[in-house]
Parts: C-alpha cells; structure tokens; sequence
C-alpha cells in the first residue's frame, strides 16, 4: 500500500495524475475568465470634435462615454460627457469641477480662531473665580466660640456670614471622681 501512494504521489503533475478527470487545466481556466469578462458590458471612453460625430443607433453606441470637445472650455475642463441613452444623445457632465462653495483652509482656519475666541481663556477664568471667592469665608477664618456652663454640649450653631461656631455646654455630667463617692446601696436606690 505505502508503494502505491507513494508511486501516485511521485508520478503525479496534473490532476489527471492523481485520478481526477473532471477538474481543469490552468489553460482551461484562464480561457474561461476571459471568456467570461468578454461576456460582460464595458463602457469605453470616444473623443469626438463634436455631437455630429456619434452614431447614435450603432450597436455599441450605448456602451461608449463620447468625449466632446469643449470650445469655450477653460483649463481643466475642455471637454463635456456625452451617452447614448434608449436611442438618445444625452449630455451626462463635464470635466469642471465647482469648488466655490466649499471652503478654503485658511477660511476654517478664521472660523475656528474666531469661535475661539468667545471662549475664556485661562487667566479670565482664574480672575472670575476669585473675583467670586473675594467675599466668601475662608477656612482659616472659621473659629469656635464656647459659652454657657457644665462639661456637655448641648447645642452648636454656625454663621456663615462671619464663619463662627459656637458651642453652647449646658449640663455637668459626672466624671470618675464623682463615681467613686457614690455607695452601692446610693445607686441601688436610684433605680429603686
């Protein structure tokens, strides 16, 4: 068996050779693709002088761009577009190229500097913040004031037009010196 593939795989250049009788040769294929583009439509390009030159009834007259030459044409436009459309001579362009509305460089150059320019720039923006923090308080302004009696707080308000804390205390609460004195039998009693 090894002696057989090994005969059909060293004898064989076309395919023929390995027992394939349908596939193509490399000359059938490239005689096909050509074939096969012959076969399709092409327009192909005509320079004539004038309309009077184009046959519109030939029978490839609708597969042709006619070139005309343009007479009153200026640089970068001398000739106009002509096809043949059911039967018709009909004018389908011209070379020229119209460019005017479209805008030039330093045109969208201007547009962008000028749109720029309704934008704040860096040191108008930092001169508005503080402008706008002038009036306002500052951390180092905040204070604490303590009123009232005892070693509890019991109330705590802010102004925030001077930045001004003020703690108010209102009761003593009992510290550890103030449990040591008290009895057993005295703590007993209050929830007695």
């Amino acid at each position: 068996m090894k002696s057989l593939i090994n005969g059909k795989a060293d004898a064989a250049t076309t395919l023929a050779g390995y027992g394939i009788k349908d596939g193509m040769t490399a000359t059938e294929v490239a005689a096909a693709i050509s074939t096969a583009i012959a076969g399709t439509d092409h327009l192909s390009r005509v320079m004539v002088d004038s309309t009077g030159d184009i046959d519109t009834v030939a029978d490839d007259a609708e597969k042709k761009i006619y070139m005309v030459k343009n007479a009153s044409g200026e640089a970068g436009n001398l000739y106009s577009e002509y096809m043949v459309i059911n039967g018709k001579l009909e004018k389908v362009g011209d070379w020229k190229v119209d460019l005017s509305s479209y805008a030039k460089t330093t045109e969208v150059t201007a547009a962008i500097a000028n749109a720029l320019k309704t934008y704040a720039k860096t040191a108008d923006v930092t001169k508005a913040i503080n402008e706008a923090v002038a009036g306002l308080i500052q951390l180092d302004d905040l204070s604490v004031t303590v009123t009232g009696a005892g070693n509890v707080i019991t109330g705590l308000a802010y102004d925030n037009k001077t930045g001004k804390f003020t703690a108010t205390k209102g009761i003593t609460a009992l510290t550890a010196a103030d449990l040591t004195e008290i009895t057993q039998q005295e703590i007993k009693a209050l929830f007695a």
